[in-house]
């Protein structure tokens, strides 16, 4: 297989970005997200902090005005068509489409399974996004957000899904599973 992108969705705290850099690391995919390559980088334009808010507040604020695809075609736009790209983050049953609309059968989504007590205790240790005091009912409250029920939908559109209760050797171990399953090597 020589062009593939894998589109990760998943709760907040439930492993995304630690699959996608597993994904680059041992198998030479490109890793994009949507807060790295898209978000903050508009928020630190406009001097404004990267935090949740700011970047749920831009995120939809920019769907409202230029259209629900306007994230996903940013991320589309740095995607060339060769090599093993992975997209953490993908949020909406829109954005799955315009991914499959783009790349077909070369794009494949995953969801990453963690119960909400250890997304929690992840989300509070990385500290990102202003979250690291946050309590679990702020935590939960955030849930309900739209931004974060959304993900739901989205998740029932996974081809494949990644159970990350564990370890990070876990995780890894099951990630080689699933890479195997579609055909990907080690990266040279």
């Amino acid at each position: 297989m020589r062009f593939l992108v894998l589109g990760i969705t998943g709760k907040r705290g439930s492993g995304k970005d630690t699959a996608a850099l597993h994904l680059r690391d041992k198998y030479g995919f490109h890793v994009l997200t949507y807060t790295d390559h898209v978000l903050a980088p508009i928020l630190e334009k406009e001097r404004k902090a990267v935090t949740r808010n700011n970047l749920m507040n831009l995120a939809l604020e920019m769907r409202k005005s230029k259209g629900k695809h306007i994230l996903t075609e940013l991320i589309c736009e740095k995607i060339e068509s060769n090599g093993f790209w992975a997209v953490s983050g993908v949020r909406y049953p829109e954005e799955y489409e315009y991914f499959k609309k783009n790349f077909g059968g070369n794009f494949k989504l995953i969801n990453m399974e963690c119960d909400a007590e250890k997304r929690y205790e992840r989300v509070r240790k990385r500290g990102t996004k202003g979250e690291s005091d946050i309590t679990f009912r702020e935590f939960m409250e955030i849930e309900n957000k739209e931004t974060e029920k959304v993900i739901n939908k989205t998740i029932k559109l996974a081809e494949f899904s990644v159970t990350n209760n564990g370890t990070i050797e876990e995780l890894q171990e099951r990630l080689d599973k699933l890479a195997e399953k579609l055909g990907i090597s080690k990266s040279p």
